[in-house]
């Protein structure tokens, strides 16, 4: 996703340490790479959360983020309001 001439790139994972899946949003070919934000889902406690690392992200792409994190994370079988 490119937004005012910067390319966005989402990375969906699994986190052993954190014990759940996430879903991040960068900016592509950065180096170092920069991580802008993430939404992940624990296992343990069957919640989602918001972690933001950058300021002045563009709204869109926050509003992807989650969109597509209630998509593609667990739970596959629950309701998501």
């Amino acid at each position: 996703m490119i937004i005012n001439n910067i390319e966005y790139q989402f990375i969906r994972g699994s986190d052993v340490q954190r014990d759940g899946m996430y879903l991040e949003v960068n900016i592509a070919n950065s180096n170092p790479l920069i991580q802008v934000a993430e939404v992940f889902y624990s296992d343990i406690t069957s919640e989602f959360t918001f972690n933001c690392w950058e300021s002045n992200v563009p709204l869109e792409i926050i509003e992807t983020l989650i969109r597509q994190s209630k998509l593609l994370l667990p739970p596959l079988n629950k309701s998501i309001e």
